[in-house]
């Protein structure tokens, strides 16, 4: 991720040099004042899709890791309110001590408001489960959170029914397993069970659920954001085409701020060729 940063950099330059002059001179001056300072960007904002099984987990957590942004799930935000007893947490409560749902209103406000902190705007966030149904994602896009990707992790029924099909959990210790990848130990083997939602019927509904609900999910949002990547294979091979789309988004993100800053066109062609004698000069 070294070239991530290098990259970073010499955007830095380019737009310093698009936004005020094409001339060496204004390079070395723009290199000069983007090394020395940081310049505040609004982060990334992302919403990931997947099927039961898809992987989500781990291409999740590989980002936080690696970009830095922030993990977004309503239910991790429900409890994080009623651990800390804020209003909203207390409010919910009351629902759930008499056995009802909490209502969507009061959902979509405990997401808002997290979104919409300062520490969240600066890193960028991912919306994981937050889009469950079109009035989550109506929501989401008129508070001006729309995603600036919305990627979805395609992935067979077949190969979800060997994810989840071979999955096993020991009742004692709450650990998962998979029969076929990460078997238990021989000592605890006959003592592990396997989930109601792991069985074939019940992966079966729920994968066809999620297909049935995805299209009206995604309705909202514009089309040039969603994209659809292959979720099977080698964990690694599939982190490599979730890089792929996350980075292009950013440069276009990136240079969508060029524009809104100013920037003439024509201005920003003879950038690149400065940038070019930047990059290639001393051999």
């Amino acid at each position: 991720f070294a070239f991530r940063r290098v990259t970073s950099i010499m955007f830095r330059v380019f737009r310093r040099v698009a936004l005020g002059g094409v001339g060496a001179a204004a390079v070395a001056a723009a290199a000069v004042q983007v090394s020395s300072a940081e310049e505040k960007e609004e982060g990334l904002r992302m919403g990931i899709f997947a099927p039961p099984g898809g992987g989500k987990g781990t291409v999740c957590s590989k980002l936080v890791k690696d970009y830095g942004l922030v993990q977004v799930s309503t239910g991790d935000l429900l409890r994080e309110n009623l651990k800390n007893k804020t209003p909203l947490g207390m409010k919910a409560k009351e629902y759930m001590n008499r056995g009802d749902l909490v209502p969507a209103d009061l959902i979509h406000e405990i997401v808002g408001n997290a979104l919409k902190s300062d520490e969240i705007k600066a890193k960028g966030f991912i919306l994981d489960g937050v889009c469950r149904s079109k009035a989550n994602s109506e929501y989401i896009v008129s508070e001006g959170l729309t995603p600036d990707l919305c990627l979805i992790l395609d992935v067979s029924e077949e190969c979800v029914q060997e994810r989840l099909g071979g999955r096993v959990i020991d009742p004692v210790t709450k650990d998962s397993y998979h029969l076929k990848y990460i078997p238990p130990p021989p000592e605890i083997a006959d003592r592990c069970i396997k989930r109601k939602d792991d069985y074939p019927e019940a992966i079966t509904k729920r994968f066809n659920l999620f297909h049935e609900n995805l299209k009206e999910v995604l309705s909202v949002f514009p089309p040039s954001t969603i994209k659809k990547i292959k979720g099977e294979g080698h964990p690694d091979e599939v982190y490599t085409r979730v890089v792929k789309k996350v980075d292009e988004t950013l440069a276009h993100k990136k240079m969508e701020a060029l524009f809104d800053q100013g920037a003439d066109p024509k201005k920003m062609m003879s950038a690149l060729k400065a940038l070019s004698w930047v990059l290639t000069r001393g051999g």
